[in-house]
């Protein structure tokens, strides 16, 4: 969307971000021609990412356990699977990045279910979204950069943990916000573009800070916290994820 510029030149008009908190909020903050970004940043949508940094050729998101044993047998794919934070007993790869070598997943696809990540996919779906990427601080500004191209409003579904908001999702919103130049569309968006812009930009600054979530406790109690460092880091990769005819398929920005 834009306007005319003097000379017949056409001018975008300003990007504006909206931060729905929770996929059961998620009918609230639909908006029909905006792009939803998917967020779940501890850790699925930066796994989903490191997965395609290492080659994946695609990842079949589904919403249960049972769908993921199911249908990566059927096709010979690799099974990601994850609940509360641990690795299902069937699956090849859990929901930690650092699994996710060249040498296993090149070239693979990939059936990946998670507690929270995977449902807010579905649930987008389920509401109509017209375009859906898979976002995460690892390849924001390919993200940022997809999006200002493409001259349309964004929505950040963060993913939270089982319905509830969850503080390293939310704080994306107000990364993308921040970072990209664009007009927070709500009061959400504006509260964590505050925060970020006090607590996160450096890596060291938001690393501290994102200690005190409750998902930063519960990758602590599991083992997992030496992943944090690696999630909160900013635009690893030039890689955009979208979502296409339900697999998820990585583009160069």
């Amino acid at each position: 969307m834009g306007k005319p510029a003097a000379g017949g030149s056409f001018i975008l008009s300003p990007m504006h971000v909206y931060l729905c908190p929770s996929p059961e909020l998620y009918s609230l903050y639909h908006r029909p021609k905006s792009i939803v970004i998917i967020v779940d940043i501890f850790r699925a949508s930066t796994t989903m990412v490191a997965a395609f940094a290492h080659g994946a050729k695609g990842i079949l998101p589904v919403a249960s356990t049972e769908e993921a044993e199911e249908i990566g047998t059927r096709l010979g794919a690799l099974i990601a699977a994850e609940r509360n934070v641990v690795r299902c007993p069937f699956a090849q790869l859990g929901n930690d990045p650092a699994e996710y070598t060249t040498e296993l997943v090149a070239g693979r696809e990939i059936v990946f279910t998670t507690t929270n990540g995977t449902r807010a996919l579905t649930i987008a779906q389920a509401h109509g979204a017209e375009e859906i990427l898979v976002g995460a601080l690892t390849n924001l500004r390919a993200t940022i950069n997809y999006c200002q191209q493409s001259g349309r409003d964004v929505v950040v579904l963060a993913a939270g943990w089982k319905g509830q908001a969850s503080m390293e999702d939310m704080l994306y919103a107000g990364a993308f916000a921040v970072e990209s130049g664009a007009t927070a569309g709500d009061d959400t968006t504006r509260m964590v573009s505050s925060l970020w812009k006090m607590h996160a930009l450096s890596l060291e600054e938001r690393t501290e800070y994102i200690k005190s979530s409750e998902h930063y406790a519960r990758l602590e109690q599991a083992g997992f916290s030496d992943c944090v460092p690696y999630c909160m880091s900013l635009s690893l990769f030039d890689l955009v994820l979208r979502l296409e005819s339900g697999w998820l398929r990585a583009l160069q920005s």
